[in-house]
């Protein structure tokens, strides 16, 4: 039954990204036949993260009073018809309702996964579990490039591809998965009951939790490493057609590597920290020295923007993608592992909140930068970013244990851990 869970948190976060992402492949064509320009092309792309960021809280507060089996398979059904609804778009004003709508059902995705693994899965066993869940969101995107493509010249042609198909069928496709969650997910006993609802009411409070630094250390590591995430989410293709001049076809396959990559990567990172745990070596050096290592082998987006050939600069992405997504697993451990008991799912909203900003701020920053600038010093803002994460994780986060009174007036600035 926990492989059937992961295999249904893998399979739901994968069908997210395909959702979530499909716009980014079409979004150099949804611009040219509705008249739009890269800042506002940004604007759009950004208009996910606006419900995003208002619903991640409230996402992760119904998860842990209601229940994840409801509130999960309510919010899928939301964004795969609002995904479906894009292709409807014959404006502007469609276009960010229909967007808009996705972040609102897809706010409550990783905080129900996050809890899910929190009441099914051991502390050892958490990191490869988040791996495997979120290797689910990396293959997503991996697929989307050459799934939309190939929906897009299907049902129309390489000069005029089909986007509103394309959204139609994905879309629509996304709501078999809500059928067999709701068929097959089982719950927690305790999860959802109302007396468990009336006991969290106060201890799943944000305020509660806003009191310890751990929350506010995820919170930043989370802004920066997203930076970065919805920098390649949204721009990926647009970058490599516009900056690399790359066709249809090659924008797709090297559109389609770094989520490879990155898929990889995060089991295979969980696997590793849960081993090194295991073994007896100290739970938080071993969860600081990946995300760190990894963060930093991530600023390899900056050579990415400053390499002369687009083969090297796709390359350079690949591993920029790979060590972001491995810190990524690494730190969705986190709220599992800092949150007080029965509280994960709003810890992990919380925390997704600040990915939610990220959502907003860096797919439009980057559209102006583009224009303005050139789309290589977009790049190299996202990796300053993760240099401002590694610095998160040295300085700010602190013991990784499930908070306790005795956290709340830790030092915010200075950490008694090295790693």
């Amino acid at each position: 039954m926990r492989m059937w869970i992961l295999f249904l948190l893998f399979t739901g976060t994968l069908i997210n990204a395909i959702d979530r992402s499909s716009l980014a492949t079409a979004n150099t064509y949804i611009a040219k036949d509705l008249h739009l320009n890269l800042s506002t092309m940004g604007w759009v792309l950004s208009s996910f993260g606006w419900a995003y960021l208002v619903f991640n809280l409230p996402a992760g507060w119904l998860c842990d009073r209601f229940g994840t089996k409801k509130v999960y398979g309510f919010a899928a059904f939301l964004w795969s018809v609002a995904s479906a609804m894009t292709g409807l778009a014959k404006g502007l004003t469609m276009l960010l309702f229909s967007r808009i709508l996705v972040g609102a059902g897809e706010a409550a995705n990783f905080p129900a996964a996050t809890k899910v693994i929190a009441e099914h899965f051991k502390d050892h066993e958490r990191g490869a579990a988040t791996g495997v869940y979120l290797a689910g969101l990396r293959l997503g995107y991996a697929l989307t490039p050459a799934l939309m493509v190939g929906l897009m010249l299907a049902f129309g042609t390489q000069a005029h591809p089909d986007w509103s198909m394309a959204f139609y069928i994905t879309g629509i496709g996304s709501l078999a998965w809500v059928v067999l969650w709701f068929l097959t997910f089982r719950e927690s006993k305790e999860n959802g009951s109302f007396s468990h609802a009336i006991e969290l009411k106060e201890k799943a409070s944000v305020q509660s939790l806003l009191k310890y630094r751990n929350t506010w250390a995820i919170i930043f590591i989370k802004f920066f490493q997203d930076y970065l995430y919805y920098l390649f989410l949204t721009w990926l293709p647009g970058y490599l057609d516009t900056a690399r001049h790359l066709d249809l076809k090659h924008v797709a396959f090297y559109s389609t590597l770094p989520w490879i990559a990155g898929m990889i990567a995060q089991p295979l990172i969980g696997v590793l920290s849960d081993r090194l745990i295991h073994a007896g070596y100290d739970h938080t050096k071993v969860k600081k020295t990946l995300l760190v290592v990894m963060q930093m082998i991530s600023v390899s987006v900056i050579g990415a923007a400053l390499a002369d050939s687009a083969i090297s600069a796709a390359w350079l992405l690949v591993i920029t993608m790979a060590a972001e997504s491995a810190s990524t697993a690494i730190l969705w451990s986190l709220p599992s592992d800092l949150a007080p008991r029965g509280t994960a799912g709003t810890l992990g909203g919380m925390m997704n909140t600040a990915g939610a900003i990220a959502s907003i701020v860096s797919p439009a920053l980057t559209g102006y930068m583009a224009q303005h600038f050139g789309f290589a010093s977009a790049l190299v803002l996202g990796g300053v970013m993760m240099v401002a994460a590694a610095l998160s994780v040295l300085f700010f986060l602190a013991t990784i244990r499930p908070m306790n009174k005795e956290d709340e007036n830790s030092s915010f600035f200075m950490s008694n851990e090295t790693i």
